[in-house]
C-alpha cells in the first residue's frame, strides 16, 4: 500500500469520517490519562481528538508523507505527538501501552491470514496486561455486495476524485482505483492514480484468532457492511 499522492488530499477526501464517534467509543472503554497506540494513523485526525479528550497517544503508519501532514498538523495545533513510521506488523520494540487502536478498516490492508495473526500478537505483546485492541473491520458482505462495481465520483472547486472498486485477487478482497484530479494555480489539473488493497475474513475467523493471540472478545457489533471489536488482553 502506498499513500504518496494521496496524503496530501487525504483529509478532504476523508471529511464524512465520523471521528468523533471513534472517541466516545474509546472513552466508553478506556479512562483518560491512558497511553494509547493509534495503528494507521494516517494524516493524524484521530491521534489529535484522541489527545485532545485527554489521551497520552503514539500514532504509527507506514506511510512518511501521511506523518509529515501528521506532524504538521500537530505542531500547528500545539500539540506534542510521536509519530512513528512503521509497518502495523512490526510492532517490536514498543510496549507499555492501555490501548492498541486500529480504526477506519485499516487492519483489511492486510491481505493474507499470516499477517493478521501476526499484528494480533504485535498487538498483545504491546499492551499491558489487560489492555484493550480496539478495531474495525469491513464485513464479508461489504466486500461481496456493496463494493461489487462500485463507483462514486465526487467534484469540488479545487480537487475531484473517481472511485472504483474491482474484485482483488484474493477470495472476500478487492482494490480500490482512486484517479485524483488536484486545480493548480494556473486553472491546470494535475492527474494521479492510487491502488489500494484490501481483504476481509469471515467473522469466525478474526474471533479465532484473537484467542489464539491471547485475547478475550468483551464487545463486538457493528452491522452488516462493518464489525466492531474490543478484546481485552489477558492476564
Amino acid at each position: 500500500m502506498c499513500y504518496n499522492s494521496l496524503a496530501q488530499y487525504y483529509d478532504k477526501l476523508m471529511a464524512d469520517v465520523d471521528y468523533s464517534w471513534w472517541v466516545k467509543t474509546i472513552k466508553k472503554y478506556l479512562p483518560k490519562g491512558c497511553r494509547v497506540l493509534d495503528v494507521g494513523c494516517g494524516t493524524g485526525t484521530l491521534s489529535l481528538a484522541l489527545a485532545k479528550s485527554g489521551y497520552d497517544v503514539t500514532g504509527l503508519d507506514k506511510s512518511c508523507d501521511m506523518l509529515v501532514v501528521a506532524s504538521t498538523k500537530a505542531k500547528e495545533q500545539g500539540m506534542m505527538i510521536d509519530f512513528i513510521q512503521r509497518d502495523m506488523r512490526e510492532l517490536t520494540g514498543l510496549s507499555g501501552f492501555d490501548c492498541v487502536l486500529i480504526a477506519v478498516d485499516s487492519l483489511n490492508y492486510l491481505t493474507t491470514e499470516a499477517d493478521v495473526k501476526q499484528t494480533f500478537t504485535g498487538v498483545n505483546n504491546v499492551l499491558n496486561d489487560e489492555g484493550l485492541f480496539v478495531f474495525d473491520i469491513h464485513t464479508p458482505d461489504k466486500m461481496t455486495e456493496t463494493f461489487k462495481d462500485y463507483l462514486y465520483v465526487e467534484n469540488s472547486d479545487d480537487l475531484a476524485y473517481i472511485w472504483h472498486v474491482e474484485a482483488g485477487q484474493y477470495p472476500l478482497s478487492v482494490v480500490h482505483e482512486l484517479t485524483i484530479f488536484a486545480k493548480n494555480e494556473d486553472g491546470s489539473y494535475n492527474r494521479s492514480i492510487e491502488y489500494h488493497h484490501q481483504r476481509t475474513f469471515e467473522i469466525e475467523n478474526y474471533k479465532l484468532w484473537l484467542k489464539q493471540a491471547g485475547f478475550e472478545i468483551i464487545v463486538q457489533t457493528g452491522d452488516i457492511e462493518r464489525q466492531l471489536f474490543v478484546a481485552r488482553k489477558l492476564a
